[in-house]
């Protein structure tokens, strides 16, 4: 198994989008456009009950080895930070209005590496219908490297 670039520090759930956020340290340097996060959740029993309930795919930006990224829950503007050690942090905005970590029951986070294969925009334009969950960040250019 490859060993991932980014480490989980830490997932503040609390039920409040304001106030949640997943901490990643960066083990080596990086695209941060190359990552995605997504949860799953398990009922009582210990069975799935929902596989990859919610996806973030990252925006395109450099962190070093040694950086933090904060993935914070509700909205915000990206801004490269620090923490409280003093080491430099980029806080991302997932833009949700609701809590992503909020179940009662077991729930999981994963960091996965992703990389676009081929895209092709088909059919007609997206209906100009207002989205009820925004997946990208806000306060920063999306796309591609």
């Amino acid at each position: 198994m490859q060993e991932m670039s980014l480490k989980i520090d830490n997932l503040k759930k609390d039920g409040d989008a304001s106030e949640e956020y997943l901490l990643l340290e960066a083990i080596e340097n990086i695209n941060l456009h190359d990552y995605a996060v997504v949860d799953r959740t398990f009922d009582t029993n210990g069975d799935l009950s929902n596989l990859f309930r919610h996806f973030f795919r990252f925006p395109s930006i450099q962190v070093k080895k040694g950086e933090f990224v904060s993935l914070r829950t509700g909205k915000g503007t990206y801004v490269l930070g620090k923490t409280t050690n003093g080491h430099p942090v980029h806080r991302i905005y997932w833009g949700s209005d609701a809590p992503i970590w909020n179940d009662s029951n077991i729930e999981t986070v994963e960091v996965l590496r992703v990389a676009t294969i081929a895209q092709k925009a088909t059919g007609h334009p997206a209906p100009k219908k207002k989205p009820t969950f925004n997946f990208r960040p806000t306060g920063l250019k999306y796309g591609g490297k």
